[in-house]
């Protein structure tokens, strides 16, 4: 349930006083330091919520947050680990210290919304900084799902109060186009780039493969609407043609599912475009191998392409291809992710969720009702968690370790500037004893430095620099899977530059699934040129009337 404030405001000849009265309970934050400039942290630490059941008598129970997420809490102790390594550094924020609030947003907009006025209200909810006085908080980093990221940046909105309008936001994996509108998100960063150039980036990929038939299957989400938006306005007037869209439903029914699985199972286009998020797509594939349906070629989205649990847990999904985000460098990371245990963090119920997680028991020193079989913490790491540890080539975790210095290096320079020489009013500085978010907002929005061999600055619409790699999904000799760079798009290089690929580094899943889209589009080439093709628009009919009266029976025989 999301907690609502009663502001009551009283008018006097003096001055005006308020009262404000929480309503429901508050979730302290996962982690937390202190120092003297606090940001906030907004993370999926789980990936589905358990609504309780309502008659409408009776105030509901609080929503229950399930299925916890390793990778998210990974992402959660980078920022732990960044905010630690820039205070020991004397060349950053010196005399100074960054401190942090973690919350988690259970992979919902809901209850992203819960965490969010939880990070702004700091412990002492009954003086709430809504009627009283400035936020603890002079920026947030999060959130992963584009749709997280809208609520929380929509949320303060109607409360009109500057202070927390102008509160900045750093997304280090939240995507959707719709965020570059600056109308409608004024103080919205990302470190990772917009899916106006993902989708562009797709779009050159079918182009270069010939792939001219193509189903796409999105999430029930903003990110998935309109990156589906998005593709269609790139393959306008080509000769890529859309044989079907489906939405995985947000509310997850089996019914649902199988009505998609049946369209995917009965089309002739074997090409087909995922947008969706690791968790909405597990449980849709689940359904998927029960079905039996072959010869897909997966085109991922940067939300799942380099996704190990997926990889490891169904192997039909050899030989996708997709743009994943950078990858850099994090220094010290799988040592400081292995001081999270249990013994050393008893309190912290999500730690214990991580070890039931990873080795599939219950810590001695846990709090939680569990069925598992208790351990002491010395077990070895469960194969199917090896992605838990592995910090050799980190994308989203290099996102978020990339936010916090954003944030640092932006409190430096309003750190070290002097009066008379300011950017604000009479060419003032912020007061170090009280800034203001908005007083950071500038300093992030001119902000430019270099990190991992990386420069990192934003654009007029607080986007980053956008550049992908080309991932392919290839089962190695042992058995497992690996995710090897086979090109790359890069942005910032003049168009029809951007996109280079690795052909002969590719390993398809059925050499024979790329010969039958090459056949077919020959002959609907061969079409074209005989006169009797005129436009794209006939180009596609022409080839729905062929894939349903010949393909069938053409595909079998040359398979």
């Amino acid at each position: 349930m999301i907690h609502i404030f009663l502001c009551i405001f009283h008018l006097s000849s003096a001055a005006m006083t308020s009262r404000c009265i929480p309503r429901g309970n508050f979730d302290l934050p996962v982690f937390m330091t202190s120092g003297d400039f606090t940001i906030g942290g907004i993370f999926p630490l789980h990936y589905r919520v358990e609504l309780p059941p309502t008659d409408y008598m009776k105030k509901p129970l609080t929503a229950m947050c399930r299925g916890f997420d390793p990778m998210a809490f990974h992402w959660a102790l980078t920022m732990g680990l960044a905010v630690e390594e820039i205070n020991n550094r004397k060349d950053l924020l010196p005399e100074h210290t960054l401190a942090y609030r973690i919350f988690d947003s259970c992979a919902t907009p809901v209850m992203a919304q819960k965490a969010v006025l939880a990070a702004l209200n700091g412990q002492d909810v009954v003086q709430s900084f809504m009627c009283s006085g400035a936020s603890p908080l002079l920026g947030l980093i999060g959130e992963s799902g584009s749709s997280q990221s809208i609520v929380v940046s929509r949320t303060l909105e109607p409360f009109r109060i500057p202070m927390v309008l102008y509160l900045p936001m750093i997304s280090y994996f939240s995507t959707c186009s719709c965020l570059s509108d600056r109308k409608q998100f004024p103080t919205f960063f990302r470190v990772v780039p917009s899916d106006d150039y993902q989708v562009k980036a797709i779009a050159q990929l079918l182009k270069r493969f010939d792939w001219t038939w193509i189903g796409v299957v999105t999430e029930d989400h903003d990110y998935g609407r309109f990156a589906l938006q998005g593709l269609k306005r790139e393959i306008e007037n080509t000769k890529i043609c859309l044989a079907y869209h489906e939405m995985i439903p947000k509310d997850y029914t089996q019914e649902r599912v199988l009505k998609i699985l049946k369209v995917m199972k009965e089309s002739t286009a074997k090409v087909v475009v995922v947008f969706s998020g690791e968790g909405e797509f597990y449980p849709f594939l689940t359904e998927f191998v029960a079905q039996n349906i072959t010869g897909i070629q997966w085109i991922a989205s940067e939300a799942w392409v380099t996704a190990s649990m997926l990889a490891e847990t169904y192997s039909f999904l050899d030989g996708t291809i997709g743009f994943a985000i950078r990858q850099g460098h994090v220094p010290g990371l799988q040592d400081y992710i292995r001081t999270v245990t249990p013994e050393r963090y008893p309190s912290i119920p999500q730690v214990q969720e991580l070890w039931e997680a990873l080795y599939g028991c219950s810590p001695s020193t846990s709090t939680l009702s569990s069925h598992l079989p208790s351990c002491t913490g010395k077990e070895i790491l469960r194969k199917e968690y090896s992605a838990y540890m592995n910090t050799s080539s980190p994308r989203v975790t290099y996102n978020v370790y990339k936010a916090v210095y954003a944030f640092a290096h932006s409190l430096h320079n309003l750190i070290e500037c002097r009066n008379g020489h300011g950017p604000f009013e009479n060419l003032s500085c912020a007061n170090l004893n009280n800034v203001f978010p908005w007083q950071l907002q500038h300093y992030l929005q001119e902000i430019s430095f270099s990190i991992s061999g990386e420069e990192v600055n934003f654009d007029i619409k607080g986007d980053a620099i956008p550049s992908y790699d080309l991932i392919n999904w290839q089962r190695s000799a042992s058995g497992d899977m690996q995710f090897i760079k086979v090109g790359l798009y890069d942005g910032a290089q003049h168009s029809g530059k951007e996109l280079v690929i690795e052909k002969q580094a590719i390993a398809w899943s059925n050499q024979q699934t790329k010969a039958r889209y090459l056949f077919l589009y020959a002959v609907t080439a061969a079409l074209q040129d005989t006169g009797r093709l005129s436009d794209m628009g006939s180009l596609c009919v022409v080839l729905i009337v062929f894939h349903v009266t010949l393909a069938r029976s053409v595909i079998r025989q040359i398979q």
